[in-house]
């Protein structure tokens, strides 16, 4: 065995029964590294504390062994950004997809509707409510 596959195995027992990353420890780590931009860029060094106080909170519950309490937080976290989280996912699609389809926002409900680019003047009928309206694809 090797020195490698020694501290892997180490690293493993270390590790056996902690609860781990998760999406809100990933979320306090993107939120630690903009505190941190912001403090180098406007020299307001407290923000660099609050930092290193946030990835010391998300370090201690990935070793920490409550699974139930650290899975409950991370539930807590998802259901109150999901809003959010669901906006910037459709955003994310609709930059990735602007080259393939044209997308519209029906008058009455508000869904928003997708036609392939392309096709000329369409009739688009909404799945949400039925309403009807002309648009240039």
């Amino acid at each position: 065995m090797s020195f490698f596959d020694k501290i892997r195995a180490a690293f493993a027992r270390f590790m056996s029964g902690r609860y781990g990353a998760d999406q809100l420890g990933f979320a306090m780590v993107i939120v630690s590294l903009v505190m941190t931009v912001i403090s180098s860029l406007t020299r307001f060094y407290f923000l660099t504390l609050m930092a290193d106080a946030l990835l010391i909170v998300m370090l201690i519950r990935m070793l920490s062994k409550d699974r139930y309490r650290r899975q409950h937080e991370n539930q807590v976290y998802l259901v109150k950004t999901e809003k959010v989280r669901r906006a910037v996912s459709e955003w994310f699609n609709r930059v990735k997809n602007s080259k393939k389809y044209h997308y519209f926002t029906c008058q009455n409900c508000k869904m928003r509707l997708r036609v392939p680019r392309g096709v000329g003047n369409v009739t688009i009928t909404c799945k949400g409510c039925g309403h009807k309206f002309d648009k240039k694809a």
